[in-house]
């Protein structure tokens, strides 16, 4: 096999590897890890990344990067403008109300 007819083949391969790698990343997995295994293993690799359940910790991560903040007593997210906990309704210390302005 030529090298352009070996290029030829892998071109593809590249680009059809990062359908799989988007699909995971938006569930909250590694997209080098998934982009690699969707350019080994395509087929397998589509139908492993529609199956696969989001990650639990996706939303909290977000939540705590866009304005939100862990109560120091109960760890649930509350807003960083909240001086008590909608959880567990204890008041939150000075410092940490302080820290959210």
């Amino acid at each position: 096999m030529s090298d352009f007819e070996s290029f030829m083949f892998i071109l593809p391969a590249l680009f059809l590897g990062l359908i799989p790698a988007f699909i995971a990343h938006s569930k909250g997995r590694d997209f080098i890890t998934w982009y690699i295994y969707g350019v080994a293993l395509f087929i397998i690799a589509l139908i492993h990344s529609l199956l696969i359940s989001k990650d639990p910790d996706l939303d909290r991560k977000n939540k705590l990067n866009h304005g939100y903040k862990e109560c120091p007593f109960c760890k649930e997210l509350m807003r960083n403008d909240a001086v008590i906990c909608p959880h567990c309704r204890r008041e939150v210390p000075l410092e940490n109300a302080e820290q959210a302005k």
